[in-house]
């Protein structure tokens, strides 16, 4: 194709009669792409400057929005009960500093996602110095609901999450729209905040998980972090101590796999195998447990986030071949050089050194003591200083500030009750979420803590309770993203599914 500066010289220079109709149709043609190049950019251009208006906008007029401040903590009075109770092999773990945000008459029956946000944004805001200045352009304060309102529809007008503004009609503030995970997501991501989706499906297949010509099961987009393979085919082991470090089942059989165990066993359950490996019709029993495992894993999910610790987190250094246990970093991609027996071997030391130096607050025994405690009655509660999780269900969402959980059947003391064997993990444990729900009063949450009646019937919930289908989870890994990094997160999926 002729281009509009040889077009442009032909035309100054008088040459243009001797141009071919040929050459000239390219000319023509050239001219109108770059005129249309043109008038994109200048479309472009104003929507950014309209955009940039708006932002200035809300940040100037932005509002604190008002909360009932606790005396001490809502995470100080509820470590304190927790570290009192007297419960079997007792261990919990629960987020740094959150404030709680209630539903108001003006928002009621459609405000509790917003109100989750501000309970997130509330720890982010006072832990995270980075994340301060990022969020609502660095006001320091969590604003109003309007203004959240607002600055969702400024995430929409740059590009975050347009599917799901074009459902909502581009359109937010001032009306009483229901929100969710994704909403939460396009707006902590617009200020550059890494926020991830977890997807629990409730016994629904994994679609991340597909069988080949063999019927073997692949896990797509998953690589094993010792031998490299993608995706893993066959089962996967999804190691619990170790944030996003996955194993096919050939390493996971390798000497020193045991390193980095426990393992969650990740796969499609359709039917049981037995020892030989042949399957077998599954149980009634069988049946039962699948039923539940959907919501034990997330249970597990929430307890590796809270207890999983980042070593180098609060110093101005973290060494390069340590990012995937980064607090959070859930599917963060392991180094190449942490891959292997070597790898292995190192995480062996690093949990030998978090003993000595980790950064975790505990309440009672420590954490090498409460895994050998045995039914000793005693509490420990570790303070982890994580994010809130963003917890949604169709029809209500909450604030997940920690999780706890003990063995219900203690030996030599007689059965459990009929039934709660099916709420407990392969290794005995009974879980209940703590939770922080925007449809209670702040005051009864606090007095609760203080007097010590009623709390456990506010801020706890068992598997017993996970009646929905599907849930989802969002977490705020570490770090703000910038630039051409922060484009790539403008369209939102879910990081994994259960």
């Amino acid at each position: 194709m002729l281009d509009l500066c040889t077009f442009a010289a032909a035309s100054a220079s008088g040459a243009i009669e001797d141009l071919t109709p040929t050459g000239l149709a390219d000319a023509s043609a050239g001219l109108s792409e770059c005129c249309a190049r043109m008038e994109s950019a200048r479309d472009l251009g104003a929507k950014r400057q309209r955009l940039d208006q708006d932002i200035s906008d809300i940040h100037s007029h932005q509002t604190r929005a008002p909360f009932q401040a606790v005396g001490g903590t809502i995470i100080g009075s509820l470590v304190r009960r927790l570290a009192s109770q007297k419960l079997p092999s007792y261990q919990a773990a629960v987020a740094g500093d959150v404030d709680h945000f209630q539903t108001e008459r003006s928002d009621s029956g459609w405000g509790c996602g917003w109100r989750n946000i501000q309970m997130v944004c509330s720890h982010l805001l006072r832990h995270d110095k980075e994340m301060e200045a990022a969020l609502f352009k660095g006001c320091g304060f969590v604003p109003d609901l309007l203004s959240l309102q607002a600055w969702l529809e400024c995430a929409w007008k740059a590009g975050f999450d347009t599917a799901g503004g074009d459902m909502l009609g581009n359109v937010m503030q001032g009306s009483h729209q229901w929100i969710g995970t994704t909403e939460c997501a396009a707006l902590l991501r617009f200020f550059g905040l890494k926020a991830q989706i977890i997807d629990f499906t409730g016994g629904l297949k994994n679609p991340n998980i597909q069988e080949n010509d063999t019927g073997e099961q692949m896990h797509m987009g998953v690589a094993c972090d010792n031998c490299e393979q993608c995706p893993i085919v066959g089962p996967r082991y999804n190691s619990q101590v170790v944030n996003n470090y996955d194993l096919c089942e050939a390493c996971h059989n390798l000497p020193g796999a045991d390193n980095v165990a426990p393992f969650r066993l990740v796969q499609n359950e359709q039917a049981s195998h037995n020892k030989a490996g042949v399957t077998v019709n599954p149980t009634e029993a069988d049946k039962n447990q699948q039923n539940t495992l959907p919501h034990l894993r997330l249970m597990e999910w929430v307890w590796s986030y809270f207890v999983v610790t980042n070593l180098y987190e609060g110093t101005s250094e973290s060494p390069e071949d340590d990012q995937s246990t980064k607090a959070g970093a859930v599917h963060a991609q392991p180094s190449k050089q942490t891959r292997g027996a070597s790898h292995w071997q190192h995480q062996e030391e690093r949990s030998s050194k978090h003993q000595k130096t980790g950064n975790q607050q505990t309440v009672g025994k420590s954490g090498a003591d409460y895994e050998a405690s045995g039914s000793d009655s005693s509490a420990a509660v570790t303070r982890s200083g994580k994010p809130p999780l963003y917890f949604q269900h169709e029809g209500h969402s909450r604030t997940i500030i920690g999780i706890e959980r003990f063995r219900p059947a203690v030996e030599g003391k007689g059965k459990s009750k009929p039934g709660v064997k099916e709420m407990c993990s392969d290794d005995g444990f009974q879980y209940h979420l703590l939770l922080l729900d925007p449809s209670f009063k702040t005051n009864n949450i606090a007095s609760a803590l203080s007097s010590g009646h009623g709390w456990q019937k506010l801020m706890k919930q068992g598997i017993h309770n996970l009646r929905s289908q599907q849930y989802q989870l969002l977490f705020v890994d570490d770090g703000v993203v910038h630039g051409e990094e922060q484009e790539e997160w403008k369209v939102l999926k879910a990081s994994e599914t259960y």
